[in-house]
């Protein structure tokens, strides 16, 4: 297949074209789980994600336009699919907090460092990432995805650049605006969350 653009391969696939499918299908499964994975921290639920953005996607390929980014179709039903599975979790979790109280006193950095992986701590991680999503969220799109790239997938500048297809320059100052933004917003919570996050053991 000749080297083609995302969306010129979207097409192709809304078309019947299967060989474009799996094109995309190798381009994406990897950012899609690495995304969910920095949501779910779960091997497991990360490549259920997966195969449910592709199926959402084949499912839906007539709506997408072909003038858009594919990325950021994609990414958003990659998005979408994780806080599915992150809500339902979080109903199941506070059951499951709810039927047993936990008699464990320890300080929450303490938990969040534990090997132990126990009903509360997952609802602490589900309420962390879902608060940190609902920022994401929050933020103008100029913004949005640039921070998903750089904090959700651990892209570097230029495979960012290549993404979204602007400069690095523009990456850089739009990555430093949106970090003020975030801070006139909402202070240090959203990167200490964020950071939090990380600390977390599976």
């Amino acid at each position: 297949m000749l080297q083609l653009s995302d969306s010129q391969l979207a097409t192709m696939w809304s078309q019947g074209d299967a060989k474009a499918f799996n094109r995309l299908l190798e381009l994406y499964k990897d950012r899609i789980y690495r995304l969910a994975f920095r949501m779910l921290r779960n091997k497991s639920d990360s490549e259920d994600v997966v195969q449910e953005t592709f199926l959402r996607a084949h499912l839906n390929s007539h709506r997408f336009d072909a003038t858009k980014n594919f990325s950021n179709w994609i990414f958003s039903i990659g998005k979408n699919v994780t806080i599915d599975l992150m809500r339902k979790k979080k109903k199941e979790l506070s059951m499951d907090t709810s039927a047993f109280p936990s008699q464990d006193e320890r300080p929450l950095i303490e938990k969040l460092v534990s090997l132990e992986k126990t009903p509360e701590l997952q609802l602490i991680e589900q309420e962390t990432f879902s608060q940190v999503e609902q920022m994401i969220q929050d933020l103008p799109d100029k913004y949005k995805d640039l921070i998903v790239y750089k904090y959700y997938l651990d892209m570097s500048l230029e495979d960012i650049s290549r993404e979204v297809n602007l400069p690095v320059s523009t990456i850089k100052t739009r990555l430093f605006r949106g970090r003020n933004y975030i801070k006139r917003k909402w202070g240090s919570l959203f990167f200490m969350l964020h950071s939090l996050s990380t600390m977390i053991i599976l």
